[in-house]
């Protein structure tokens, strides 16, 4: 099959870490890949795995309240995706983020491919989400909770991500990411990974370090993550940093920007706390269980099916700030928990979270679409769509 993937970000989320691995993976003996998105690192990394590149802008929905400004780029984004699936060159469309989703959609379906919707987020309005449905021919969703989000129609297809065991770093990596620091092998360190976003809920994660700071005297705080390509007027990240102060804890915590070397830094850490809410997936969480590190979560979106409670790691009532500080400290005190929670987790991800079982599902999407006739230009789908 000729596959063209549509992805509007030019930096590295977790979707496109996703879809690298998928990109990477997927039998090159049976499938060719194009992947159409704006220049940068995405298309670049994309590029090295072999894939054809197209450049294409994907321009963002809604900047501002004019409507007008809303349908001027609705109908650009709708055109250039048009443009790229009519040429008659692919068999399938797959769509990694909503945004361009919502592109494909615009596209009758006589003007295009079979187009699967890889749902990666939780925050979709009714409306979109039943639209986007009505549209789609299979939308893929990471977890039980998205399906359930999607009313696990018979068009919801639950494809868990995957995460590469080549991309686990040997152990000296979380020593060496310590010295770049100036964290002593010995000392305690607890931290969250991800961007910088209200929804990750790193502002959680630092009232648990105030909590915790005066009864760990010598643990260290890391957030490592940044906006990457959020708003730059979102200011979340520079409150974050004023938090810190707030909270006097700005000398015991240590903002790491992003890093090229997420794994390294999970490996740095003795506990791995993750503070999202209604997490669509948390690729962090399986990156984190695979080095071998305990996870103390908020019980919220998908981390239930992750995390298994006191086998992998805990899971508290989500905002409950004290008692994650209380399961953190737990841990921290009790090594030899920590160390099994550690070890269970990364069986678990080699178990039921590898990019190999991750590809082979997203491949057996694209076989179920390999046969489904398309409607002539003018006509109908088979579902009586235009």
């Amino acid at each position: 099959m000729n596959l063209l993937f549509l992805d509007h970000t030019t930096e590295l989320g977790g979707a496109q870490v996703s879809l690298l691995g998928l990109l990477e993976t997927l039998d090159r003996s049976r499938h060719t890949t194009t992947l159409a998105c704006p220049p940068g690192r995405l298309a670049e990394r994309a590029g090295a795995l072999g894939a054809a590149i197209v450049e294409a802008r994907m321009p963002k929905v809604r900047e501002g309240r004019n409507p007008l400004t809303v349908a001027r780029r609705l109908a650009a984004g709708r055109a250039e995706v048009r443009a790229l699936a009519s040429s008659g060159r692919w068999d399938l469309l797959h769509a990694n983020t909503l945004r361009t989703a919502l592109y494909a959609s615009l596209v009758p379906a006589s003007g295009r491919p079979p187009f699967v919707w890889h749902v990666r987020d939780a925050a979709i309005p009714h409306l979109a989400r039943r639209w986007l449905l009505s549209r789609c021919d299979v939308a893929i969703a990471p977890s039980n909770y998205i399906a359930a989000l999607l009313g696990c129609g018979a068009k919801v297809r639950i494809v868990p991500n995957g995460l590469d065991p080549r991309s686990v770093p040997e152990r000296g990596a979380g020593l060496a990411f310590r010295r770049e620091f100036g964290i002593g092998p010995d000392a305690p360190v607890v931290g969250c990974l991800g961007r910088l976003l209200r929804w990750k809920g790193q502002h959680f994660f630092l009232d648990v370090a105030a909590r915790l700071a005066h009864r760990v005297p010598e643990a260290v705080f890391l957030v490592v993550g940044s906006n990457l390509y959020s708003d730059p007027r979102d200011d979340y990240a520079r409150e974050l940093r004023r938090l810190a102060q707030g909270l006097g804890i700005e000398d015991r915590v240590l903002f790491t920007g992003q890093r090229e070397d997420p794994l390294a830094a999970a490996s740095a850490m003795d506990v791995v706390v993750n503070c999202s809410r209604d997490e669509p997936f948390g690729r962090v969480l399986i990156e984190a269980m695979a080095c071998g590190r305990p996870v103390v979560a908020f019980r919220s979106g998908a981390v239930p099916e992750i995390v298994h409670e006191g086998v992998s790691g805990l899971l508290v009532r989500f905002g409950d700030t004290a008692g994650m500080a209380e399961a953190v400290l737990g841990l921290l005190r009790d090594r030899e928990r920590g160390a099994a929670y550690g070890q269970a987790g990364r069986t678990l991800v080699a178990a039921r979270f590898s990019l190999q079982a991750a590809t082979r599902g997203v491949e057996a999407v694209y076989a179920e679409l390999a046969g489904v006739p398309r409607p002539e230009k003018g006509g109908r789908g088979p579902d009586g769509r235009d």
